[in-house]
């Protein structure tokens, strides 16, 4: 049985970033207890007590408004990914523990992102607008190990491909996985590892 969320009364003036906070708030909310179909403009206005007009002033759209919700999402991992990537003197210890870092936050409050993705799917724009966002990332995180790792181009976006696919298959699971998220990191951080390796000693 699905669960509802109540609607509000009239809620009081905010100032512009803080009534943008709100209704994101709000439409993460209504997207994970009461699904996609539930998601419209009418919907986020009652729940958040404020008229429709004020909600097209934020968004154009319900599908822009669950962009926005989950580009709030993304960018909480952005820098985690960037640094995952970044290694340093003692490149596979450092993956480990940051990838056990992420992997825990992903099977905790971030782990939402996936249920959103999840809600999100049935949307086409959103679909499209989160494939590209992917394209993108995978390109910037390739362009890290190119520069910091000394990897031809064409190999960086191949190992890049790999690492962010391997990645997102350990965090779809930590919640369910019985193996705990250090011994999972460690060997994320050998696969990534051995895959700059291979890919320092490839001529192409």
């Amino acid at each position: 049985m699905s669960t509802t969320v109540q609607t509000p009364a009239r809620a009081a003036r905010m100032a512009h970033p803080a009534r943008a906070a709100q209704l994101l708030d709000v439409v993460e909310k209504l997207a994970l207890t009461e699904g996609l179909a539930s998601v419209t403009m009418q919907r986020i206005a009652d729940l958040a007590g404020v008229a429709k007009p004020v909600i097209y002033r934020h968004f154009a759209n319900a599908s822009e408004a669950l962009l926005v919700v989950l580009e709030r999402r993304w960018a909480e991992i952005d820098a985690d990914l960037d640094a995952i990537f970044s290694g340093g003197p003692n490149f596979e210890a450092e993956v480990a523990q940051r990838v056990e870092h992420y992997l825990i936050a992903m099977a905790s409050d971030r782990y939402r992102i996936r249920k959103l993705l999840a809600v999100a799917d049935g949307d086409p724009v959103v679909f499209q607008a989160w494939r590209k966002r992917l394209d993108r990332r995978t390109r910037d995180l390739a362009a890290i190990l190119a520069e910091t790792h000394d990897v031809a181009p064409g190999a960086a976006q191949t190992l890049a491909t790999f690492c962010i696919g391997a990645l997102s298959r350990l965090g779809d699971k930590i919640a369910d996985a019985p193996e705990p998220a250090a011994a999972q990191a460690r060997r994320f951080a050998r696969f990534i590892a051995g895959g700059l390796a291979s890919a320092r000693q490839d001529p192409a």
